[in-house]
């Protein structure tokens, strides 16, 4: 057989449609990733879990029907999918419970980054009250002079988001509606991905699952008559 000339190894149909009930969930488990990502205690898990997650969707999409631009659309709408959730939920979290809170700076180290130091400040609610992901970078921390000073911030009473800029703008560009349009292309693509997989198995009955056994060859069924003698 020619150089490039073999052809794409086809699954069976029911290979086929297990792969795509598979793709069909994983947006489940991407908007709870998203969602883990937006507290930055969980944020370095929910960063790894979420490009292995998008990885292996991809994977079986392609391993469903094998196209180029099948990777493509998986990796633009797995991203999509998880990170619009991850807006949508601090933005929505934020609008309902964000309290404005008076913090006092009270220290500031420094570590050197590509484009100059970077300011890491430790905060603490002026009311005394005990206060989550207390670091920060940024938000009114912009050098070692900082430390004393106070700040008005946006604050998260259960703890679960970091603190924000007080001036800061929840009403999420992507919104509900944007991650229900992804959520719909993904499902349009699995949709897409097992009729074209179906249709590559219907055109290659053979599958790599249903190996076919050959007939035993005229030398093969004298030698055992020779034997049987």
């Amino acid at each position: 057989m020619a150089p490039g000339s073999r052809k794409n190894v086809a699954w069976p149909p029911h290979v086929v449609r297990r792969h795509a009930r598979i793709a069909a969930f994983v947006p489940l488990l991407m908007v709870g990733i998203g969602v883990l990502g937006t507290n930055p205690d969980w944020f370095p898990a929910a960063l790894i879990l979420g490009a292995l997650t998008v990885a292996l969707a991809i994977a079986v999409l392609i391993s469903t029907a094998t196209k180029g631009w099948v990777f493509f659309a998986g990796l633009i709408l797995g991203l999509a999918v998880t990170l619009g959730a991850g807006l949508v939920f601090q933005a929505a979290l934020m609008q309902s419970q964000g309290q404005r809170t008076e913090v006092r700076i009270t220290s500031v180290r420094t570590t050197e980054g590509k484009t100059g130091p970077i300011y890491h400040c430790r905060l603490k609610r002026t009311d005394g009250k005990p206060m989550d992901h207390a670091d920060i970078v940024g938000l009114g921390c912009d050098g070692t002079e900082d430390a004393g000073t106070t700040e008005n911030l946006l604050v998260d009473p259960s703890g679960w988001l970091a603190p924000q800029s007080a001036d800061a703008d929840f009403s999420s560009p992507v919104g509900v509606g944007g991650v229900g349009v992804a959520i719909g292309l993904w499902e349009l693509t699995v949709w897409q991905t097992r009729r074209i997989g179906l249709r590559e198995a219907a055109a290659n009955p053979t599958a790599p699952d249903r190996p076919t056994r050959g007939k035993p060859s005229a030398d093969n069924r004298s030698k055992k008559k020779r034997k049987r003698r």
